[in-house]
């Protein structure tokens, strides 16, 4: 896995503490953050500069890139739970970004690599992954806590959750009356991010038509074969 290291300067105390903890925990997080270009390197450059406000976070991940701000080892300032608060003296903090401009669901993938690397590294159990709402009460990562059964599904097999095979999960996917639903309509809302419903409706087809933008595919907001090939490769 390449990640690239681009430490917060020690100078910036307030957001890199230098104070040493032991990983029990991975918390995650989204950038909310969603103008154009608001990809890790980004955020990389905001805390680069010491951030606005007294956050930081170990890694950014985006659809094309991880970025690590602090090691591992050291405390970060995410969890909101006070200086001595467990989510911020014993969590290491991930942030996913969520720019308009990027892949949000290569983004999760990219992020899950990470979260079952570190996971390994220091023996975390995917008990212990918990979202930035564990700490705080923050609504945190507020698209991945939708679908949070989903996600951590995806952190324990190591990957993509790949829809059911079988008859009528390939099937075409659009907006009728009365609207489609079924079993294969919530796997491509949980692949989205969006409310998994199981019914095809307009946020469903808003989705897909963002998701073929960014896969360079017909913006037609049905899911076909190439649309299926592209959610689950």
């Amino acid at each position: 896995m390449n990640i690239q290291q681009q430490w917060i300067p020690v100078a910036h105390r307030h957001i890199r503490p230098r104070i040493t903890m032991k990983p029990e925990y991975i918390t995650i997080h989204e950038t909310a953050n969603t103008a154009k270009g608001a990809d890790a390197q980004a955020h990389a450059r905001l805390l680069a500069r010491g951030n606005t406000r007294t956050a930081s976070w170990h890694f950014t991940v985006d659809d094309k890139r991880i970025i690590q701000h602090i090691p591992e080892n050291q405390v970060a300032w995410h969890a909101g739970d006070g200086r001595n608060g467990p989510g911020n003296r014993k969590s290491i903090g991930i942030e996913i970004c969520v720019n308009a401009d990027g892949d949000f669901v290569r983004a999760q993938e990219n992020a899950i690599r990470l979260v079952r690397m570190l996971m390994n590294k220091y023996k975390i159990p995917v008990s212990r992954v918990v979202p930035h709402k564990h700490w705080s009460g923050k609504n945190c990562p507020a698209n991945l806590l939708k679908q949070w059964p989903s996600f951590i599904a995806r952190v324990r097999q190591g990957g993509s959750a790949s829809p059911a095979t079988g008859s009528g999960l390939r099937r075409l996917l659009k907006v009728t009356r009365p609207m489609m639903r079924g079993d294969d309509i919530k796997k491509v809302q949980e692949r989205l991010g969006v409310p998994a419903d199981g019914i095809y409706g307009p946020v469903t087809k808003r989705a897909v038509q963002a998701f073929q933008k960014t896969r360079g595919l017909a913006v037609d907001g049905i899911v076909g074969p190439q649309t299926w090939g592209a959610l689950f490769p």
